[in-house]
């Protein structure tokens, strides 16, 4: 199977999931909702990507088509509600997110092992075309609103998955598939707590920034322009850093990468809580998003090696769905967005308390190995 149409919709998945925090303060309007509502979108979403993870069984080309169709159908629902249903209309978008973004890792750690290599770096390119696609997603939304609706671009993503959709069940060179041996959770038995804990928080502390960034900068006193130009450098800097590691990764072992990253989340983190207004915020959530960029694949490619299955994109999809949700809870009984920031800035100490406890030292040492291997390049043209 072509490798390159699975990067393109890998970055569709971006611009989808960073859609609904960089459209959040116009919902909260044309939905007339609270903090403490937006955080159960959020909730409903992400718990949705979460269990889509969990149906990623048999034939990924089935998957990958049932998840796109899905995802096409979600959109058209936000495009035109009115505010009635929104948590499940958010659950089903999710829901067809997760199927969708499970079955295209799984597709290509399969193909990257065939081959013989590490999926560590693997797992960075691909996740560095997610964030690419997460980039866009702000401008685009500034774009739309300018001209006062959400739905052209609503629309431009039902067109995108339904032709996904269609392409993926036209293939038949697509023979990755996923056996299920046991109940989903079963599988975490076999992968260290630890490790689970991590990919739990990294996508956490990814998804709460991502959703309430733009709402958090706004109520900074921040012009829209500002607003997206923090997103747009949240997303920028989540982007450079895969891009960066992916290529200069013989500089560091990735035991280094992931250490020197999140506690670049620490300290980023708080200086985006100290200061929430001007141009300190954008720099803050650059070097939050760079921090943040190669933590969740490199986790995901060793928890991978201990458990090929979809129950920990399981995992990561309530770590998703928990953190924003806390945001918009501790918001709402504060009356306090800065103060809900708290959540992803825990979230962060306590990745940098377990990345200091693991062997990550060990596991970098077999990727290395694997990476020595003198095997075919991992990114075929054809």
């Amino acid at each position: 199977m072509k490798v390159l149409p699975l990067y393109i919709a890998f970055a569709a998945t971006g611009v989808a999931v960073a859609l609904p925090g960089a459209i959040l303060p116009a919902l909260l309007v044309r939905w007339h909702l609270g903090d403490a509502q937006a955080g159960q979108l959020f909730f409903a979403a992400w718990v949705g990507s979460a269990l889509g993870s969990l149906v990623v069984r048999g034939s990924l080309r089935t998957t990958l088509t049932l998840g796109s169709a899905l995802l096409a159908c979600a959109a058209v629902c936000i495009a035109f509600l009115d505010g009635h249903g929104a948590n499940a209309c958010l659950a089903l978008y999710g829901f067809g997110l997760g199927i969708t973004m499970t079955s295209i890792s799984l597709t290509r750690q399969q193909q990257v092992v065939k081959a013989g290599r590490s999926t560590g770096t693997e797992m960075v390119r691909l996740n560095s075309a997610w964030a690419a696609g997460a980039v866009l997603c702000p401008a685009l939304t500034a774009r739309v609103l300018s001209h006062g609706s959400i739905r052209p671009l609503l629309l431009c993503l039902v067109i995108f998955f339904a032709v996904l959709a269609a392409w993926s069940a036209l293939q038949s060179d697509m023979h990755a598939s996923v056996v299920a041996k046991s109940l989903p959770w079963s599988a975490l038995k076999s992968i260290p707590p630890g490790l689970v804990c991590m990919i739990f928080l990294a996508t956490g502390v990814e998804a709460a920034t991502g959703g309430w960034l733009s709402t958090y900068t706004r109520r900074g006193g921040d012009s829209v322009a500002a607003t997206i130009a923090a997103l747009t450098c949240f997303w920028a800097g989540l982007m450079a850093s895969r891009i960066f590691w992916s290529v200069f990764d013989r500089w560091l072992t990735h035991d280094y990468v992931v250490r020197l990253s999140v506690g670049l989340m620490v300290l980023s983190s708080a200086l985006l809580f100290r200061v929430h207004a001007g141009s300190i915020p954008a720099i803050a959530a650059f070097l939050l998003g760079f921090g943040i960029g190669p933590c969740y694949p490199l986790l995901l490619a060793w928890a991978l090696r201990f458990q090929r299955a979809g129950s920990i994109f399981f995992i990561a999809g309530v770590g998703a769905a928990s953190l924003p949700w806390l945001m918009g809870v501790l918001s709402a009984r504060t009356g306090s967005l800065r103060i809900g920031f708290v959540v992803p800035i825990i979230g962060a100490v306590i990745m940098l308390t377990l990345s200091l406890l693991l062997p990550l030292r060990l596991w970098s040492r077999e990727d290395r190995a694997l990476e020595q291997q003198p095997i075919q390049a991992i990114l075929p043209t054809g």
